[in-house]
């Protein structure tokens, strides 16, 4: 027997989106930027596992940053000034 400080309630997806859709527009924009953030987590993560796979060497990396930088700094080149 295990006891949690947290409860637990099974609900399905109809009954989740019902509850949301009560809640007010700001409690639905934290609902939506807590989803969003857990997902980039779990994105995060993933990237990480497949990265820690990849072998580079540190010069070859750098070189892929400058380039990355370079193209960036490219654009915000050729967009109009911002006033």
């Amino acid at each position: 027997m295990s006891f949690t400080n947290k409860p637990s309630v099974a609900l399905t997806l109809d009954q989740v989106v019902e509850l949301v859709d009560q809640l007010s527009p700001a409690d639905k924009l934290k609902v939506a930027k807590r989803i969003q953030k857990r997902q980039r987590s779990k994105d995060i993560d993933r990237l990480v596992e497949i990265f820690s796979k990849v072998k580079i060497s540190e010069k070859r990396l750098t070189a892929m940053v400058e380039e990355e930088r370079a193209k960036i700094h490219a654009r915000e080149q050729t967009r109009p000034a911002r006033r």
